[in-house]
């Protein structure tokens, strides 16, 4: 593995998520500046992942045809724009601007399929593991570090300009944020040696579905593409709803509302950066597709009964297993997606897994705002049971799995040829 390029790419990770997490102190002033519902908050949070869900795979596969490098200089160059846009949106109290933002945001900034390619191109198969639990660790640690930055900076804006027009300083230090991930990837981040950039032999980038319908002709793949939906859909209701949560129901302040934030991207960086490695090593991938969903199942129930006796350290326990489940199955299912998929199509691959994963996310806290306004409780129990059917199906392939993760075991297997290139 080598140790510059992946020290890099955690760098522009953390520093992305650092400026997404920077948004999430405003969310809960949107909340009542605009006496917004949860179903309208949820499309605040869903119209983001929409563009993502259409834009990545075209920027994953736009990877591997032109290159990595500028992918990613043009994705983060979005992003401060839209940064900026949402500042400015704020500062005018008009909601559609930030609409427009967030859209931007998400057709510019579906930049980690690139950067989990750009693992897979610089590693090994039994490496990718740790390349993608490492990212993933930057990315909850950058979940800590965003909103607490977010925090200060909306303290400090406050103090300094008052109520109505200092709010927007977080907007605007996620602005100088991804700035600083721009000037990271121009400056520090060569093309990959191992990614071989061949324009006219590569097929143009095409629309998702297609993308899809040639990914799934592995069923395996499909198989990880539908638990890493399932998964992802459960831990957006939990992120769409903790908000009103924790300010109607157990009537935290917006501080304490964003420790919490900071609580629980604490425990899933403490999973991803310290015990996955030790976890893959010990238990295998597939049995970890199952162990993790009924983890994090015991957790939304305990929230679920926690919504009618509301007890706030019961609250604060469920969010470990949450979190711990969330941060040991994502990498996980990421990683044996890159290992089953052939070496000339990470980037296609890690595309469609992101669209898909911003498909979930877009119509997700739609879902989950309307539940919430339906009953406080039900999105949790939904989510349970999801965990649950999900364990079970991990169960019903993990056979299957293991036999494919030997067959990518063997020397030389992740490197030519794979199940897509029959």
């Amino acid at each position: 593995m080598k140790r510059s390029p992946l020290l890099v790419l955690c760098l522009i990770a953390l520093v992305d998520l650092s400026s997404f997490g920077l948004i999430i102190p405003l969310l809960p002033i949107y909340a009542k500046r605009f006496d917004a519902s949860g179903t309208l908050l949820g499309l605040l949070l869903g119209c983001f992942s929409l563009a993502q869900f259409v834009f990545a795979p075209i920027l994953g596969r736009l990877s591997d045809r032109i290159g990595r490098r500028p992918v990613l200089l043009v994705s983060v160059a979005g992003s401060v724009g839209a940064h900026l846009l949402l500042g400015l949106g704020d500062l005018g109290s008009w909601m559609w601007l930030l609409f427009v933002a967030r859209v931007l945001d998400g057709v510019t900034g579906a930049n980690i399929a690139t950067v989990q390619a750009y693992v897979a191109d610089i590693t090994t198969g039994k490496e990718r593991a740790r390349g993608m639990g490492m990212i993933g660790a930057m990315i909850g640690l950058g979940f800590v570090i965003g909103p607490a930055l977010g925090i200060g900076l909306l303290i400090l804006g406050t103090k300094v300009v008052g109520e109505t027009t200092g709010t927007c300083w977080p907007a605007f230090g996620a602005a100088v944020i991804s700035s600083i991930s721009f000037f990271l990837v121009w400056r520090f981040l060569p093309e990959p040696q191992t990614h071989e950039v061949a324009p006219s032999a590569q097929p143009k980038p095409r629309l998702f579905f297609t993308n899809l319908r040639h990914v799934i002709r592995d069923p395996r793949l499909g198989e990880l593409l539908l638990l890493l939906v399932t998964l992802t859909f459960c831990f957006v209701i939990f992120e769409t709803t903790l908000v009103y949560t924790c300010m109607y129901r157990f009537e935290l302040s917006r501080n304490q509302v964003m420790g919490v934030f900071v609580y629980i991207g604490l425990l899933i960086v403490i999973v991803r950066g310290g015990l996955v490695g030790r976890l893959v090593r010990r238990l295998r991938e597939p049995n970890i597709l199952v162990f993790a969903p009924l983890v994090s199942a015991s957790g939304f129930l305990a929230i679920a009964f926690a919504q009618r006796w509301p007890v706030f350290g019961i609250f604060l326990v469920a969010c470990v297993p949450i979190a711990f489940g969330v941060g040991l199955g994502d990498p996980v299912i990421r990683a044996l997606l890159s290992r089953q998929a052939p070496a000339n199509e990470q980037g296609l691959t890690m595309g469609v897994a992101s669209g898909m994963n911003s498909l979930t996310r877009a119509a997700g806290p739609v879902i989950a705002g309307a539940l919430y306004d339906w009953n406080a409780a039900l999105p949790y129990w939904i989510a349970a049971i999801i965990y649950v059917l999900a364990a079970g199906f991990a169960l019903t392939i993990k056979s299957a799995q293991e036999r494919a993760l030997e067959r990518n075991d063997t020397p030389g297997a992740d490197l030519v040829g794979g199940p897509l290139s029959e």
